[in-house]
């Protein structure tokens, strides 16, 4: 080889090896930077503003516009500084001390980055702290909800990332706990009494679930009830077809159309339920019945999350979540609905088909059609998903389920109600419902109208759906179960008809979880989230990544529990916030002297109208005496023998004949009780 020739190939050789050294130590480089410089930086500023934060509190709304003086800046900085000196020595120790106890136990020590490593990964809860500050900002839920969902979605990704880094492999009795040993070697009387006391723990977990939200949001519900909170429309009307159904006329209402619920809705579930009401005849009752029955999710929702190998301490976390779930508070706190009873009824259903206890699904099939007459079409959902399924036995009892339901719907509204329309239109006697998709059918035309607008004008659909109050109801009711629901395949199929129906509609209340109808999506979302995390964890994506699916499930899982407990804090029912309502006004947590003093003395002026006497009510008085044969409202039906009113709802004209007509009984401020001149 000539000279020139051996000179080239040496000289390439020498550069290809310097350019691979250099390689290397760019990578050491970045490896170290990051590891050494990066995260304590990040840390060191997420610790040091958040403890700065906690010791000066009034700096908060300063730090909100970024207004600090700047000796106040200069404070922070050394707080920062601090902070990071003291990692710096706690990195500095933890070093040698990892090298000295590996040594111990005969193993080859790590590496001064392999340990710095490690340390970062368990400190990443520290990034989440700077987050909690920033949500105590007065009214930032109400002014900017999407900057609240943001910082929830990033402190629940954080703290799924550290779940990751912190919880180890799963044993076969559930997670290892630290310093726990793998208890597979145990002896079986060990083990037995282990998982004993692990399922009597839950139980009793469970239960106070349930308890805890029932008392919680009875005395809520009780408390806005007395405060004149609730109307005749439609506290009123449920409490007078429970008062009417359980004096032998089934769904029978005075306050609607044909004096018959069947004008609007049928409901048969109130007539199965309406002999309780005989323990206590007042709308208080149906308050305390919508709380317990609500609470009662818990259960299901703690077994399907067994049944999808979620351990115990995770299903009781999925169930703690059902209970701080904003779109079940929001229905619970809207008056009473017959639609809100359908949560924990379909709960049941979905688990006794995912449970395979098909016996059991078909007796609960009924109770889920008598909620109410468009559960049916619900129902055609959870058909198509067992077909979609394809499990033994699924396929021939998703398509009966389907033709029942369908058969079902047909009857009811044949024979049952005063309107066969599927909206309820068409007849002086029934109250439609197309003007809840009024800007779907333009022409009202009904449900030719709507599906004409369906099929032609697809731009439109997308537009209506995806409007900014309507992305933030979605954001309100997937942020707190991570969108977990939304990878759930093929049980996603359920949330259609729910989704659809809520997102179409053109009146406010369908898609606000301050209203009952999110009840066609709660149950659904808690039915397939286990199922979700199971897909997760035997998913491609799991073995694509190298993750550990095991620990990826449960860190996923509590990612999803940090977003609920910061979504219930600043939009649910149980912490006092700037957005929660129930229906249309914020709850009344309390009743002040005033306000107790009128009820007082609206219980003792109503106790004294004559039960079989007929009475005229507003909205404001209405809740609080339907429990009788002969209730109406008032001025729409004239004839009746006593007025319970208040006169600040009333035109003026319709105050002076009510005056006219009527003799004054007794009167508190503008509540007013009047009877009939002879």
């Amino acid at each position: 080889m000539p000279v020139l020739s051996r000179v080239r190939t040496k000289l390439s050789g020498l550069a290809s090896s310097l350019l691979s050294s250099l390689d290397a130590t760019a990578s050491r480089l970045a490896h170290v930077t990051l590891g050494l410089t990066l995260w304590p930086v990040l840390y060191a500023v997420a610790l040091g503003s958040t403890a700065f934060i906690l010791r000066h509190a009034g700096f908060v709304p300063l730090l909100d516009t970024n207004k600090v003086l700047t000796p106040d800046s200069y404070k922070m900085i050394a707080w920062v500084g601090v902070t990071l000196a003291v990692l710096a020595v706690f990195y500095g120790v933890a070093v040698p001390v990892a090298r000295f106890r590996a040594r111990r136990r005969g193993a080859p020590p790590p590496s001064g980055t392999g340990v710095v490593a490690g340390i970062n990964g368990r400190l990443r809860p520290l990034l989440a702290l700077p987050l909690l500050p920033a949500l105590t900002f007065a009214g930032i839920e109400r002014d900017s909800p999407k900057e609240t969902f943001f910082l929830i979605a990033l402190a629940a990704a954080v703290g799924g990332a550290s779940a990751y880094a912190w919880l180890r492999p799963e044993g076969p009795f559930g997670p290892a706990l630290p310093g726990e040993g793998d208890v597979a070697d145990a002896p079986p009387p060990r083990r037995r009494l282990r998982e004993g006391a692990a399922k009597v723990l839950a139980g009793l977990a469970v239960l106070a679930l349930w308890v805890g939200y029932g008392g919680f949001f009875s005395r809520l519900s009780v408390i806005n009830h007395h405060a004149l909170n609730t109307r005749t429309i439609d506290l009123g009307i449920y409490d007078n077809i429970f008062y009417q159904s359980s004096h032998g006329h089934p769904l029978a209402c005075s306050f609607v159309k044909a004096g018959y619920h069947g004008s609007a809705h049928f409901d048969p579930i109130l007539v199965v339920l309406s002999p309780l009401y005989r323990l206590y005849p007042r709308a208080e009752f149906l308050l305390v019945l919508q709380a317990v029955w609500l609470g009662a999710g818990v259960v299901p929702v703690y077994l399907l999350a067994r049944g999808r190998r979620v351990g115990r301490l995770g299903a009781v976390a999925l169930a703690a979540m059902y209970a701080l779930y904003p779109a079940l508070h929001g229905a619970n706190m809207y008056e009473f609905h017959s639609l809100t009873l359908v949560v924990p009824v379909m709960l049941w259903l979905l688990y006794f088909l995912e449970a395979g206890r098909f016996k059991s699904y078909w007796l609960m099939l009924l109770p889920v059609l008598l909620v109410r007459e468009d559960v049916a079409i619900l129902m055609c959902f959870v058909g198509l998903y067992a077909v979609l399924a394809r499990r033994p036995r699924w396929t021939r009892l998703g398509w009966i389920t389907i033709l029942v339901s369908v058969v079902y719907f047909v009857v009811v509204k044949r024979f049952f109600m005063t309107s066969a329309d599927v909206f309820n239109s068409g007849n002086k006697d029934a109250y439609s419902f197309a003007y809840y998709y009024d800007d779907l059918i333009p022409n009202h035309n009904g449900v030719g109208g709507m599906l004409i607008s369906l099929l032609t004008n697809p731009i439109f659909i997308l537009k209506t759906m995806l409007g900014e109050a309507k992305v933030l109801y979605l954001l309100t009711l997937f942020v707190p179960v991570a969108f977990l629901p939304l990878v759930a395949r093929p049980g996603r199929v359920l949330l259609v008809w729910g989704l659809f129906f809520c997102l179409l509609a053109s009146r406010g209340p369908v898609f606000s979880v301050h209203f009952q109808y999110s009840a066609l999506i709660i149950p659904i979302v808690f039915a397939i989230t286990p199922a979700a995390l199971a897909r997760l964890e035997d998913g491609p994506l799991v073995r694509a990544a190298g993750l550990d699916g095991a620990r990826l499930r449960r860190a996923l899982l509590f990612a999803a529990f940090v977003a609920s407990l910061l979504v219930s804090w600043k939009f649910g029912g149980v912490l006092e916030n700037t957005t929660f309502r129930g229906g249309f006004t914020p709850p009344a947590r309390a009743l002040g002297v005033k306000e107790a003093e009128t009820y007082a003395w609206i219980r003792e002026q109503v106790d004294k109208l004559p039960i079989g006497a007929s009475v005229g009510l507003t909205q404001r008085t209405g809740a609080h005496a339907a429990n009788r044969r002969a209730a109406y409202y008032y001025p729409e039906h004239l004839g009746v023998e006593w007025l319970f009113i208040d006169e600040a709802e009333l035109k003026a004209p319709d105050l002076e004949k009510a005056k006219a007509t009527f003799d004054l009984v007794a009167r508190h401020d503008k509540l007013a009780i009047y009877h009939r001149k002879p």
